[in-house]
């Protein structure tokens, strides 16, 4: 737990193995954030007809009630600030 808190470049000095490790950890950590972040701005932003749960999941290899939870208000409002996008309201949670 302790090599994960100090990050890539304390390992990268010590084995090869675990710095790449680590170095795809971070990436991964990064696609998983992006893939929030499209996945809030699709549901949240777009108007008048946002992306339905299926579509979503579909294009994301998810399932749609993983699509549905994998997002939350702090990415709605990591979007909103990097667009600055209101979300629309919306009117139901069915699509």
């Amino acid at each position: 737990m302790l090599d994960s808190i100090s990050g890539p470049s304390s390992v990268a000095s010590h084995d090869a193995v675990l710095a790449a490790l680590a170095d795809a950890h971070a990436r991964r950590m990064r696609a998983e954030e992006e893939i929030r972040l499209l996945l809030a701005y699709a549901r949240q932003f777009v108007y008048p007809h946002p992306y339905t749960f299926g579509e979503l999941a579909n294009a994301a290899g998810m399932s749609v009630s993983g699509v549905r939870t994998a997002f939350g208000p702090h990415d709605v409002e990591k979007v909103s600030a990097a667009t600055g996008l209101d979300p629309v309201p919306s009117e139901g949670e069915e699509s």
